[in-house]
C-alpha cells in the first residue's frame, strides 16, 4: 500500500512539473494529454487514473502549491479580534506570505506567464470565503459589517495579486517587507492613502 502511495504521488509531482514545463513553452490551451504524458514519461491511460482532464490537472497543480502557500500562514486568523485589525499583525503575515511566494516563484511566474491569474484568483476567493471569512465574521459584533464582504474579497485579493506580479518582474525587486507595507496600506487605507495623496 504504502508502495502504490508513493508511485501515485510521485506520477502526481511529474504530472505538475510537467504541465508548468509546458506552460512555459506555449499557452494553456494549446497543451494537449499526450503532450503531458510525455513530459511526464508516462501514458495517457496513467493520466486518466488521476485526472478527468487537463483542468482537472490545473486545479490540483493550483491547488497544491498555493495550499503550500497560503495555510500555513492563514490556517488562524491573528489579525483580526474583536472587530479591530491589528495592522502589524498583518504586515508579518503578509511578509511570511511573499517570502512564500518567493520560494514558489517559479509557479507563480509561470501562472501570471500563461494568463492563468484568474484560476489564481479563484483559488484565493474561494480559500477566503473557507478560510478567513468565518473566522472575521466570529468577530464582528454588527451584521452590518458583513454586508459587502463579497465586493471587498474581491477587491482585496485582486490588488493583492496584481501587486505580485509586478514584484516578481520588476527589474528591481523590492525585500518582501516593503512590498507588505504596500499591501497593508492598500488593504487598510486604500490607493490615494497609500501613495501619499491629501485625503479632502
Amino acid at each position: 500500500m504504502e508502495k502504490q502511495d508513493l508511485r501515485i504521488r510521485r506520477t502526481k509531482k511529474a504530472l505538475n512539473e510537467a504541465l508548468l514545463t509546458l506552460m512555459e513553452q506555449k499557452s494553456f490551451s494549446r497543451i494537449t494529454i499526450q503532450e503531458l504524458a510525455n513530459e511526464a514519461m508516462i501514458n495517457r491511460a496513467t493520466f486518466y487514473l488521476h485526472y478527468y482532464d487537463i483542468y482537472d490537472l490545473l486545479d490540483a497543480c493550483i491547488r497544491d502549491n498555493m495550499n503550500h502557500t497560503m495555510l500555513k500562514h492563514i490556517k488562524t486568523i491573528r489579525h483580526i479580534e474583536d472587530g479591530v485589525f491589528y495592522t502589524e499583525i498583518f504586515q508579518e503575515v503578509v511578509t511570511k506570505i511573499l517570502k512564500s511566494v518567493e520560494s514558489n516563484e517559479y509557479f507563480f511566474r509561470v501562472m501570471f506567464q500563461s494568463d492563468c491569474d484568474k484560476q489564481l484568483e479563484a483559488y484565493l476567493i474561494q480559500f477566503g470565503h473557507a478560510t478567513v471569512m468565518p473566522q472575521i465574521e466570529r468577530s464582528f459584533q454588527k451584521g452590518t459589517s458583513k454586508k459587502y464582504k463579497n465586493i471587498t474579497l474581491q477587491l482585496i485579493v485582486s490588488t493583492i495579486l496584481r501587486v505580485i506580479s509586478w514584484w516578481l518582474t520588476a527589474e528591481e525587486r523590492e525585500a518582501p517587507e516593503k512590498i507588505a507595507e504596500l499591501i497593508v496600506g492598500v488593504v487598510t487605507q486604500g490607493p490615494a492613502y497609500t501613495i501619499g495623496l491629501e485625503i479632502d
